[in-house]
């Protein structure tokens, strides 16, 4: 989705448009007659460029998965060099990480790595909500939280992605769902088991993350919530 620069600078949306249907066409090509639905889950640095997915794509609904600013920059810099991770990173090469310092009081060798971490997570989620209202009910933004999977089961599949979930496939979802993904494959309940860790990062969370997130990521994540398009508002879930 982002073939032509999140910019655009090296090719028009259009082009990119027309690249990922054909990528999309060849990695969803199947010989089982009665498959009818594909997903996919594209990694969260393609939320800059979802005009390129509604471009090739404009019927198709999708969704944003977002998280509490704290929790998610835990997750982003836990690494043993914190300027290696991709939050950080960005900084060298987005456009618009470059255009968000500009709108702040700051310089961009003023901000520290849990600064610029906050700030390439709020361009995502800026983006994502720009793309999720122009898109008029075609896209939802759904939080992450506990209790996910039945947020899936019951609202994602059957009323936004409009495809039925039956018995069979429920208790599919069900037994995946206790995997940690990002593990898949290892033995034992260290590594194959998900288990929450919301409360843990948050107790674990320095005073620079928290900061950062406050100051940078919070504004982001309240207009999610406040969306006319997220789930909770738009489906009036508890």
């Amino acid at each position: 989705m982002h073939t032509c620069g999140e910019d655009y600078s090296e090719c028009s949306a259009r082009a990119a448009a027309n690249v990922l249907r054909d990528v999309i066409y060849l990695m969803g090509r199947s010989d089982d007659t009665k498959e009818e639905s594909l997903f996919f889950k594209f990694q969260s640095v393609t939320s800059r460029t979802l005009a390129v997915f509604r471009l090739a794509f404009p019927t198709t609904p999708f969704i944003f998965l977002y998280r509490d600013p704290v929790e998610v920059m835990m997750s982003q810099l836990d690494m043993p060099r914190p300027s290696k991770a991709n939050c950080v990173a960005s900084k060298r090469s987005s456009p618009l990480v470059h255009k968000f310092v500009k709108e702040t009081p700051y310089q961009m060798d003023e901000l520290d790595n849990e600064e610029f971490c906050a700030i390439h997570l709020a361009t995502l989620c800026d983006m994502a909500l720009q793309n999720i209202e122009d898109a008029g009910g075609l896209g939802l933004a759904v939080k992450y939280r506990q209790d996910l999977v039945h947020d899936f089961l019951d609202i994602v599949y059957p009323q936004h992605f409009r495809v039925a979930v039956d018995e069979a496939a429920r208790a599919r979802v069900l037994k995946v769902s206790g995997t940690y993904s990002k593990n898949r494959g290892q033995q034992g309940d260290r590594y194959g088991d998900f288990k929450p860790d919301s409360a843990q990062k948050k107790k674990m969370a320095s005073p620079e993350i928290e900061d950062a997130a406050e100051s940078f990521l919070q504004p982001s994540f309240d207009a999610l919530e406040k969306s006319e398009y997220n789930l909770n508002n738009r489906y009036q879930t508890s």
